[in-house]
């Protein structure tokens, strides 16, 4: 089971680290729904008193490919895929008129998910993260 097989809401712990070191927290939560084909995902994380969206619509192609669009309105647009296997996510995707892209991988255990992912502009790291996801009840 992963991340992306079961409605569910998710509280997350994040932090993102630029290529100087410097560490920033973030708490949020993931909301997914899943009707059929069409996953959405409204996630968001709170760093201070500055909130990032990621609205996620996500189609299934086949049991181990997705693709998605999200809506990031610091960001833009940004356009991937989910390659999936067995309990792990593989993401890798690029943000629309930007030289902007990333990846990322969602290890799910029971009710919790180990994420990691990293933002290039070309090819200089922007930032890279980690986060802890755990199911609500």
């Amino acid at each position: 089971m992963h991340l992306l097989s079961e409605t569910a809401v998710w509280n997350t712990t994040s932090e993102f680290v630029m290529p100087d070191g410097m560490i920033t927290k973030a708490l949020g939560k993931s909301s997914i729904e899943i009707s059929g084909d069409v996953i959405l995902n409204k996630s968001w994380a709170k760093f201070g008193d500055v909130l990032r969206e990621n609205n996620y619509r996500i189609t299934v192609i086949s049991p181990f490919e997705y693709r998605f669009e999200s809506i990031n309105p610091a960001l833009g647009i940004q356009r991937g895929v989910f390659s999936i296997d067995r309990n792990v996510i593989y993401s890798r995707f690029r943000i629309e008129q930007t030289e902007m892209s990333g990846f990322e991988i969602i290890i799910r255990n029971g009710k919790e998910c180990n994420t990691f992912g990293a933002l290039y502009e070309k090819e200089k790291l922007i930032n890279t993260w980690r986060a802890l996801m755990k199911k609500e009840p």
